[in-house]
Parts: C-alpha cells; structure tokens; sequence
C-alpha cells in the first residue's frame, strides 16, 4: 500500500503509456481496415455510377435523371431531401416534383450562397420538424459554378446520443454521403461534358480523365473479351491480368499496388451480358496505411517521452503554482487597496483630488520647498455667480458645469502641478517649484480658457467666468495655512475688483 502511494503519479504515468500505445495500436489496425472497406465501397459506387450512366447513355444527351441516379446509388442512405439547383436556386431537378422550376429561398441556402457557410460543409438543421444533416455541394465545370447539390439526411435517431457532431456512425454517413456527392458529380460533369458526343468509349475516357484515383474502366464478358474501355487499345483483346478476373481485391500491375474491382451486376449491350471492370490507384491507400503506423508509433513514443518529463515537472510545477497563487493574491490585495486609497483621495463629482488629499499635499510640498529653498505657488479658483447658475438652471446644470470647468483646469496642468476641489465651486492649484510671475501666466491660461467657451447643458450655453487668487512662499511663512490664506485674501480682491480676473497677494 506504501509503494503504491509512494510511487502512484509514475505508476499512473506508465499504465497510460500503455493504454496510449494500445490504443494507438488498435487505431491503426481499425483505420487500415475502414481504409480497405471505404476503398472497396469507393469502388463499388463508382461502378454502380457508371453501369447506371452506361445503360441511361442514350437518354444523357438531352436529359439528366438525377433522380434515378441518388436511388441507384445511395447504398440505403435516408435520404430525407434531395434537389439540383442552378447557380442562381432555380430547382431544376427535386424528389418533389411540384417544386421544380422555383427558386429555393431557405435560410440555409442564403447563409451559404452569402458566404456565412463554405459550400461542401456538413451542417445541422431541422427541416418539416425533422432532425437531418445537410450539405450543398457545389458542380464545376472547368472551374465553373454550374449547379448545386442540395442533399439532407435524416439523422433525428442520433439525437439523443451525445457528441451528435462527432458520433462515429455520423461521420461514417458523412463519408457515404460525400462518396455519394462525388459519384453524382462525376455523373453530372461528364454527362455535360459529353452532351455533344456519341461515343461510350470516349465518355469513359472523359470520365477517367476527369477523375484522379481511376486508372481504367471496361466492360468485359465472361471470357474477358473486352468490348467497351477507356483505354481503345484494349478493345478486341482478351484481358490476362494475374489471371484472374473473377474477384475483386488488391493486385500489383506493372509494379504499382492497384485495386481490382468486378462489379457483380451485369450490364446489358445488346443480348449479352456483361461485367464492368474498374482498376483504381492504391496509391493513396498505401500511403494512408504508411501515416496510419507511423502515426502510432510516433504517438506511442511521444507519449512515453511526455509521461517521463511530466512526472519530472509534476513536481516542479505543483511548487510553481503555489508561488503564482500566492504572488496574484498579493498583487489582487495591492490592487484593491490602491483603489480604495485612490476613492478616499478623490472628488467623486469632478474626479479632482478631495480636500483632504489637496491639504495633506500642500503641507508636503510647504515642508520641501522651505527645506530645499524651492518656489512653491498656491492659486484658488473660484467660479464666478455660481449661485445664480444653480438658481437659474438648477443644481444638475451646476454640477455638468464643475465637471467641465475642472476638466478645463485639468488640461491646462503641467506635469508637477497638483489640482484639488477645496469646497463647492473653489478648486485650488499647488504650483511646486514655480515662481509669481509664472503662476500668473498659467492662472491667466486657465481665466481665458474658462471664458473662452460656454458650457452647454440641455441645449442652453452657460458662460461662465472665474476670480483666481494667487500667493507665493515667502520666508515669513511658518505654515501652509499662511500661504492658503494669502492666496483666500487674493482671491477675495479679484472678486472686490470686477471678478473674472487674476490677483496676486500684496502686503
């Protein structure tokens, strides 16, 4: 029991090394098998498409029966709605036949077209209160929007099952689906591409041409004549390929891996019957098998590298945590006392400095202007007939009028100077370092900006003006109390002289 609770993280670290590895073990066993069985599905579809284009050949040449074609080879989807649409959504063909010739106007369709949603994308929808999964696929014809496949399944018995997106019997019909659309595409681009032609040979030589994987398409008796290919220099020859030709499966030819593919249907030219052959690149399965073990055996040996190094940092990062816990505690506690410092300091109408912050600073900066023999300046603000403005608009007006004018103080500050709401409509200015004569410019500055500008409140322009007062240290002053004094006094004669003026003290 001690071992176990001794060593149980690298105990736990190991079993999941294993569990990775064997999972990624049956991973690649599962996905070469899918591989192998979508191949042949693949195969099989694309047979079924060409035996149904073969036997309708005739009819292609004026008229294309979509409709025949998703019945042949749906392979037992539920395949709720089904329409062709042109560029502009104009049905041009549908499942539902009174439909056909109008424009398609859902949701869905507009998202799509307006590019909300890439076309060729799953997406899930409720369609006559019916739960399905739909996909607009669009038609190219080299490299032209020709038509689009509106096609939806029914898929309201996974609805309960969560993880419905990613359900692995979704993604398998998905996948059906898409082979589905591919077939359908191949059928339509081809059909319209040979509108103008005669020949089944040349359609199947269109027809592989158009696609990547498929190497050769023939129609073959039971002796493997070869009456129908899309390669004419096999026409009249007598096939011998592993000499075999009655199964289908993987087969090397001419050194390169292919699948053999014998349809089990016969198609009928003429009054014999005949087997359509496909020979399909493996190329891709080859290579997909290749990823597929190289992918788990780099998944096992990463996660036995991170099992190593995650019981090492284990440790180291459990320590680390604790340490930035702790340092965002302290830094959260920091920031919440500086905020409630600041509240205390400040004016909550005008966002200025309040009373008792403005005091406490005047005194600090008496005290180190009379140590180091500094400047210090005091002006007092004081807004002319403020009373008068709270009778005549009311008190909101007078309120929205202090806001504006301290902002207008406020832009007129240098960086050293310090400005606070001493009471009412009074707002004083502590000048350090600064001498009489340029405390009178900057308190002129700030009169005509004042002046300059009207406050506007409710649509109606407040002028407004101020009386400044301004006094500067002297040696005979023992505290900051004579100086604010002074600077009251100051004050008090711009106000006795006319207001809207700048006064210094004089003794």
């Amino acid at each position: 029991m001690f071992f176990i609770k001794k060593y149980a993280v690298p105990i736990i670290l190991f079993s999941l090394v294993l569990v990775i590895a064997y999972l990624s073990y049956y991973n690649y066993k599962t996905q070469k098998n899918l591989l192998l069985t979508q191949m042949q599905s693949n195969s099989l579809n694309i047979a079924s498409s060409v035996s149904s284009a073969i036997e309708r050949f005739d009819d292609i040449k004026s008229t294309m029966n979509l409709q025949k074609l998703v019945n042949d080879i749906s392979f037992g989807l539920e395949i709720f709605e089904f329409r062709y649409l042109e560029p502009d959504g104009t049905i041009r063909n549908s499942m539902f036949k009174e439909e056909i010739g109008e424009v398609l106007s859902s949701k869905s369709f507009i998202e799509t077209m307006q590019g909300d949603r890439q076309l060729s994308t799953f997406f899930f929808e409720v369609r006559d209160f019916v739960d399905v999964m739909s996909i607009y696929y669009p038609i190219y014809l080299q490299d032209q929007l020709v038509g689009i496949i509106d096609l939806s399944v029914d898929v309201s018995e996974y609805t309960l099952k969560k993880g419905l997106k990613d359900n692995f019997s979704i993604l398998r019909r998905q996948v059906d689906i898409q082979n589905l659309l591919k077939s359908i595409n191949g059928s339509v681009t081809n059909s319209l591409a040979i509108l103008t032609k005669t020949d089944i040979n040349d359609f199947l030589h269109a027809y592989v041409k158009s696609t990547k994987n498929i190497k050769q398409i023939s129609i073959i008796d039971e002796k493997q004549n070869v009456y129908i290919s899309s390669d004419k220099n096999l026409i009249g020859t007598v096939l011998d390929y592993n000499n075999n030709l009655q199964t289908s499966g993987m087969t090397m030819l001419n050194g390169q891996l292919t699948y053999l593919a014998i349809t089990n249907s016969h198609i009928n030219r003429g009054n014999s019957k005949m087997k359509l052959m496909l020979l399909i690149d493996a190329s891709t399965y080859l290579s997909h098998e290749n990823k597929l073990f190289n992918t788990a055996m780099i998944t096992s040996i990463i996660a036995l590298f991170f099992a190593l190094l995650t019981s090492r940092l284990l440790y180291y990062s459990a320590i680390e945590q604790s340490r930035t816990e702790k340092e965002r505690l302290e830094s959260l506690v920091k920031e919440r006392t500086k905020e409630i410092e600041l509240l205390s300091q400040t004016d909550s109408l005008t966002g200025l400095w309040n009373r008792r912050h403005l005091e406490e600073t005047l005194e600090i900066e008496f005290k180190r202007a009379k140590r180091y023999d500094k400047e210090l300046s005091v002006m007092i603000i004081d807004l002319d007939h403020f009373k008068n403005i709270n009778d005549t608009y009311g008190h909101m007006a007078g309120d929205e009028v202090l806001r504006r004018i301290s902002s207008k103080i406020t832009g007129c500050q240098r960086e050293t100077d310090f400005i606070g709401r001493y009471g009412g409509e009074e707002i004083v200015v502590i000048l350090p370092e600064s001498d009489l004569q340029t405390s009178i410019q900057i308190a002129e500055d700030i009169r005509k900006t004042i002046e300059q500008e009207p406050v506007e409140f409710e649509d109606k322009m407040i002028k407004v003006t101020a009386s400044i007062g301004i006094s500067n240290l002297k040696n005979e002053h023992d505290n900051y109390s004579a100086i604010f004094a002074e600077a009251d006094e100051a004050l008090y004669s711009a106000k006795e002289l006319g207001r809207n003026r700048v006064q210094f003290f004089k003794q």
